[in-house]
């Protein structure tokens, strides 16, 4: 007629393991995914920590009136070369370098960056791992050639 005293246990006991199995899961993914992002913080602040550029130098795109290119030396760790370009405060273009290596040369195209009229203007360049190189350069006008007049790396700080 009903259910012995033995089955019913069962049935609790197999319904606290069932409970028990999910519980636990879910626990194993929060920690694994607590975990992942721990590593990722770590990775990203050391790359900040050692992120560095060398020479930079700035022309113009051959057979181009309005294109510049920006060549710059990347001595940080391996990065994953995502770059966005903002020349005077505009956006301009995303760019995929693929790996940004140490010790290589890079070379990015500032489209509309060409300005042969002597005046101050800036480039920035964000990287992937929120860091920025910021260089200003102007036309030289009486030798015809692009000038960079200074360079400054730029990481984002913490906050405590």
């Amino acid at each position: 007629m009903g259910f012995s005293v033995s089955a019913s246990a069962a049935i609790i006991f197999i319904s606290f393991l069932v409970a028990a199995a999910t519980l636990y899961s879910a626990w194993d993914s929060s920690y694994s995914d607590v975990q992942d992002a721990r590593d990722f913080w770590f990775s990203l602040r050391i790359s900040q920590a050692h992120f560095n550029i060398g020479q930079v130098s700035i022309s113009p795109v051959s057979g181009s009136t309005t294109n510049i290119t920006l060549t710059f030396q990347y001595l940080g760790q391996t990065l994953y070369g995502n770059i966005d370009i903002i020349h005077n405060g505009t956006y301009v273009s995303f760019l995929n370098l693929g790996w940004l290596v140490p010790n290589n040369n890079y070379t990015v195209t500032i489209t509309n960056g060409a300005d042969t009229s002597g005046s101050l203007n800036n480039v920035v360049l964000a990287f992937a791992n929120g860091c920025q190189l910021i260089v200003t350069y102007h036309y030289d006008t009486t030798n015809e050639v692009y000038v960079v007049d200074g360079k400054s790396v730029q990481c984002p700080a913490e906050v405590s």
